[in-house]
């Protein structure tokens, strides 16, 4: 038998010892330093990083209640060779797991040493997200006729919506810290995107938890209504001054209420009524709601003769809508009918009038009209610029009751005159905001008659202020003004040469020498140019599509514009030289 050295004897349980504590101590040194939940790895779900705590020897998380079993990836930070959980092992320290109460994580050497660890979940519902309200308000979307406040169904906002356009601005009532689309941030009432699809949003709440939402919208839009007037005794329209009795009838095509009742009509305009397509004016017998339009009894229809595009009106209006212009008039296109016979394609818009649903200045307010037609009863001139002012409302019954009007315009007009301008308090009678807004509309669609003046009106409160509106006529706008052609000139100067002849010219003129004024125009411009310029172009787009076959219709009825793609295409052109123009010309303030 072999016998074995008394030293080695002596050796080999200390070398067994060391051994030993050589293996416990790389088994003890094997270790998990760090858990973590990174929204780098889950940029779907989670905005925040996550860090685990350690507690107990073990790790735990308290994520939001959102979370759990979702599948995420975690970052596992250990001095092993691999991680496993849940039997899958891996050499990667990103690990995919799915979330639950509690999760064994074991880490091994190469040696088949291995540290187990419990990461223990548990859940909040502290700071989640919440959503109130997601809408379309009429004040800040062009053609909308009332708000529209969509209805949720789970991970849905749903509507529908009657409209010219598919660009609109949302706007959210939620304790989200960021709202995206398409990486995009959205701002509540600032932000448009085009709806004609289903977008999806993404919101994050406090907690950091990503959630996503599809805004699906019905859009009402496919046809163009119909309105029918039979006048009695097969009648036709031939004065603006005597009124007819008839039977109106609107087929809404599926996207409007169908109407039925009686109206009297007459011709309207000055220089459009000369045209062979005529304009007309409605009275209805009883105030009601036309195509979503808010209840009134008169009503206009616009023939639009002049304009190739038929756009030219509905375009500045939209402009005007989109500056939140107060009391911009909306602008419906139609097909008319009269006594049978097919008149062409028309717009319904509401009547310049002093009304709760329309110049809403209450009785005692002023509504004014500069025009060098000057051919109402009630009418003055003003004293400095000799402007041709007509009042519109209140209705007077005798000359006398002009001069108390008549002063209180000549005591604004005085202060834009005098010596003293702009440091005066002329702005205490004068909305600067307001004119700086009406004149980017006109400015943008290159309407000059201001400088006659022509069809411009103004509104005053009693003790208010002078505002420039409601918008009104464009037809002789887009460059018609100096060539007998739309959508030429863009770069031709806004402002006519001085003269004696332009007293509108002058008064606005001498308004924009006021630092004020030209500060106000620019800021507007420059936030319409950045939040509202693409979306009227697509508007423009999305409108042409609408009217396509009543402008066909139309054309074979009365033979102008033809190539309306063409006009299309030029009118945008033209927009968009004359932002050009825009740029140009506040650069000079």
């Amino acid at each position: 038998m072999k016998r074995f050295s008394p030293i080695l004897l002596f050796v080999l349980p200390i070398l067994l010892f060391v051994q030993c504590k050589k293996d416990i101590t790389q088994q003890e040194d094997l270790r998990i330093s760090t858990i973590a939940l990174l929204a780098v790895d889950n940029n779907e779900v989670i905005a925040n990083d996550f860090l685990a705590q350690t507690q107990d020897d073990d790790f735990r998380f308290e994520l939001p209640a959102g979370l759990k079993g979702e599948k995420v990836f975690l970052q596992i930070v250990h001095n092993g060779s691999t991680v496993s959980i849940d039997g899958k092992e891996t050499t990667d320290e990103k690990v995919e797991i799915e979330l639950q109460d509690k999760i064994a994580i074991t880490v091994k050497d190469q040696k088949g040493n291995q540290q187990t660890k419990a990461l223990h979940i548990s859940y909040t519902t502290a700071d989640e997200l919440t959503i109130s309200q997601f809408s379309f308000k009429k004040e800040i979307n062009g053609e909308l006729l009332d708000d529209v406040v969509l209805t949720r169904e789970g991970d849905a906002f749903v509507g529908t919506i009657v409209s010219l356009s598919k660009d609109w601005v949302a706007s959210f009532e939620t304790n989200a810290t960021a709202i995206l689309v398409n990486g995009v941030p959205q701002q509540s009432g600032v932000t448009s995107n085009n709806f004609a699809n289903e977008v999806l949003y993404t919101f994050i709440a406090p907690n950091g938890l990503k959630r996503q939402f599809r805004i699906k919208i019905t859009w009402l839009d496919s046809a163009v209504p119909h309105i029918s007037i039979n006048v009695d005794g097969g009648q036709e329209v031939v004065s603006k001054d005597v009124y007819l009795s008839a039977n109106l009838s609107i087929d809404g095509k599926g996207a409007y209420t169908n109407f039925n009742g009686t109206t009297e009509i007459k011709g309207r305009g000055n220089s459009t009524w000369g045209y062979p397509k005529k304009p007309y004016r409605l009275k209805l017998t009883a105030k009601a709601s036309i195509l979503g339009l808010p209840d009134a009894k008169n009503w206009v229809l616009l023939a639009n003769y002049l304009d190739p595009s038929l756009m030219c009106n509905t375009v500045a209006m939209r402009i005007g809508r989109d500056l939140q212009l107060p009391f911009t008039h909306h602008m419906i296109p139609i097909d008319l009918t009269i006594n049978g016979e097919y008149r062409g394609s028309y717009v319904l818009t509401e009547q310049v009038e002093v009304h709760e649903n329309r110049v809403n200045i209450g009785k005692t307010g002023v509504l004014l009209e500069l025009d060098d037609y000057y051919d109402e009863e009630f009418k003055f001139r003003s004293t400095r610029y000799d402007l041709p002012a007509m009042i519109k409302e209140p209705e007077l019954s005798n000359q006398n009751e002009i001069v108390p009007i008549q002063n209180a315009f000549n005591t604004m007009e005085e202060l834009v005159f005098a010596s003293t301008f702009p440091n005066n308090g002329y702005k205490e009678l004068l909305d600067i905001e307001q004119f700086a807004k009406f004149f980017i509309v006109c400015f943008m669609t290159g309407n000059e008659e201001f400088n006659h003046p022509k069809s411009i009106y103004l509104h005053k409160k009693d003790g208010g202020k002078y505002t420039f509106g409601p918008l009104w006529d464009f037809d002789w706008a887009y460059g018609y003004e100096a060539g007998g052609k739309h959508f030429t000139n863009p770069s031709r100067n806004f402002f006519w040469n001085p003269s004696p002849a332009n007293q509108g010219r002058n008064f606005v003129y001498r308004i924009f020498e006021d630092p004020a004024v030209k500060s106000a125009f620019k800021n507007h411009w420059e936030d319409y140019k950045s939040n509202h310029f693409n979306q009227l172009l697509a508007f423009i787009d999305d409108y042409a599509e609408l009217i396509a076959n009543s402008k066909a219709a139309d054309v074979q009825k009365w033979g102008v514009g033809a190539n309306f793609q063409a006009q299309v295409s030029a009118m945008k052109t033209y927009l968009q030289q004359r932002a050009t123009y825009i740029d140009a010309f506040v650069q000079h303030f």
